[in-house]
């Protein structure tokens, strides 16, 4: 019969982790929120120009609408600076890199926005139809870009991690699943099984692709055995304990917690190769796609003013 160790009950409150330095409200609230924020308002102000197309307020010949159009290109060129400062150290002085990649996003989002208001959600003529779907397609692809890269980055801005930091991260609970291994026995077992089977590089690119779908799937489907097993184990071992019984829930949610984390951070683990993969996939890309805006947009330029 296993004993409740004490440290069962401040364990929930034990994660292993180094204090976080202290930051403002509103800073933590702009990098949980901000992205989505601004993606949202950007599929809002897209849906209000679709549904008042028909209205004809803006036209591209003059007006709020020509304005838009050369704010939409001197976004895209504006796009420029990102790479060209974290790439010439001279660049230095105008300001950290991650200021430059926020406002990369930031410009990478308004200038097809500008673009659609510029052309009344109308393709119109051939020229502009490459330069618009050509813009519309850097937009798409840079949104796939931030989202691999939010997956082998430390916070949106971040440095980039490295695979031995996201290692430790699964050895972050191993005190709670010491103490947890005491009252449901073999649950460290299967949980080290189980890490076995998934911390393992994708063969390929293909393999690459379909990893993270493959182990939001197989972590579900463990989470669920593991925390079946864990209360067949809590109910047996409260049938021959009273102060198991008295403290089942609380042990149940202890074991919940420390399975949920360190499922999340194996997945996390086994996800960052295949992640490493499709975002240099994705840099081949993305560089083309916006080389051909750049073209398409100065032939729409040249032949709207010379023919």
């Amino acid at each position: 019969m296993a004993a409740i160790p004490a440290e069962l009950r401040s364990a929930r409150h034990t994660t292993g982790r180094e204090p976080e330095r202290e930051r403002s409200a509103w800073l933590a609230f702009y990098e949980r929120f901000g992205a989505h924020l601004g993606f949202g308002g950007a599929a809002l102000l897209v849906a209000i120009g679709w549904a008042s197309r028909g209205a004809h307020l803006l036209t591209a010949k003059s007006g709020l609408g020509y304005v838009l159009g050369y704010l939409a290109i001197g976004c895209m060129l504006a796009l420029l600076m990102y790479p060209l400062r974290k790439r010439l150290k001279f660049l230095a002085f105008l300001g950290p890199t991650k200021n430059w990649f926020r406002t990369h996003m930031m410009l990478g989002t308004l200038g097809p926005l500008c673009a659609l208001y510029h052309c009344n959600f109308s393709p119109g003529s051939v020229n502009s139809r490459v330069a618009l779907f050509s813009a519309l397609s850097v937009a798409g692809s840079g949104f796939v870009g931030r989202y691999i890269y939010s997956k082998i980055h430390v916070g949106l801005y971040g440095r980039r991690a490295t695979l031995k930091e996201l290692l430790a991260r699964v050895e972050l609970a191993a005190p709670v699943a010491s103490r947890a291994a005491q009252f449901v026995p073999e649950l460290s077992q299967r949980l080290m099984e189980f890490d076995k089977t998934v911390l393992t590089a994708p063969a390929g690119l293909l393999a690459s692709f379909v990893l993270p779908f493959r182990l939001a799937l197989v972590t579900r489907l463990q989470y669920w055995k593991l925390m079946r097993f864990a209360r067949r184990r809590l109910f047996v071992e409260s049938m021959c304990s009273p102060r198991v019984k008295e403290n089942a829930r609380r042990l149940e949610e202890l074991t919940r917690d420390y399975v949920a984390r360190h499922l999340r951070e194996v997945r996390r683990v086994a996800e960052f190769t295949a992640y490493q993969r499709l975002f240099a996939l994705w840099h081949v890309v993305h560089r083309p796609f916006f080389v051909i805006l750049l073209l398409s947009v100065g032939v729409h330029v040249f032949a709207v003013h010379y023919f």
